[in-house]
């Protein structure tokens, strides 16, 4: 029990009794926790702003008996002031987070995962419209792309995983770790363009990923390949991503 002092990112604020609220968080040290923020939701309260999902705080947190932090106070790092005058902008960031409260462990600080956290909503905050829905916005695909990574998910692209055909493939098979040919099995349909952009995604820093402007379908493609992996090996599914 004691006094925990964090920098974190607030993924989601759920609203608790008359005035209070639990605050889902990712912190640099201790990775996802929970807080309690009593009075939160007061006119009165001074920490409503600063914990508003999306905004980089300073956090100071008590560490109880329970798995419940209780939120003592909070000083604002970055408010990532971008996304709030954007309503499209705004959309992605809520896909950034989701993925982040859906992906990220409980209890498991990674530097890593937090800074592409405020990396991914401090570029989606300057982004300017890339003429897709929000959750195909190519910084969002570049978050999720490289939430694979961290996660120790990376599928096989470069070949088919099956049997070594180079590309063009077509196919893709989370349970079997990548790409497929046509000739090696059943997949979900994984066209050159999509396997193209997922390269370029894992292989880019998200400033150079937000000036990208990919084709809607292999955009969907790519989105879809994610969310096959993400289903197969952590049996998450993302309600912002487009249905199967």
């Amino acid at each position: 029990m004691g006094i925990v002092e964090t920098d974190a990112v607030v993924l989601r604020t759920i609203r608790y009794g008359e005035a209070d609220a639990v605050l889902s968080v990712y912190t640099r040290e201790r990775g996802r926790v929970s807080a309690m923020a009593k009075g939160l939701r007061k006119p009165t309260s001074r920490l409503a702003g600063r914990v508003q999902p999306g905004v980089w705080s300073q956090l100071t947190l008590h560490e109880g008996r329970g798995d419940m932090y209780a939120l003592r106070g909070a000083q604002v790092v970055r408010t990532h002031a971008g996304l709030w005058t954007d309503a499209r902008r705004l959309a992605a960031a809520g896909c950034v987070l989701e993925a982040a409260l859906r992906v990220l462990p409980e209890e498991e600080g990674d530097e890593d995962a937090f800074g592409l956290l405020v990396r991914a909503l401090g570029t989606l905050a300057a982004a300017d419209d890339a003429g897709l829905p929000p959750h195909l916005h190519p910084v969002v695909l570049g978050f999720g792309a490289k939430l694979l990574v961290l996660s120790g998910l990376l599928p096989h692209l470069s070949a088919c995983v099956a049997c070594g055909a180079p590309p063009p493939l077509g196919r893709f098979s989370a349970r079997a770790g990548g790409t497929l040919c046509a000739a090696c099995g059943p997949g979900i349909r994984f066209d050159e363009p999509g396997r193209a952009l997922l390269v370029t995604l894992l292989g880019s820093p998200l400033r150079a990923i937000a000036e990208l402007r990919p084709d809607s379908d292999a955009a969907l493609d790519t989105e879809r390949v994610i969310g096959a992996v993400l289903s197969e090996h952590l049996g998450v599914g993302l309600r912002s991503a487009t249905p199967s």
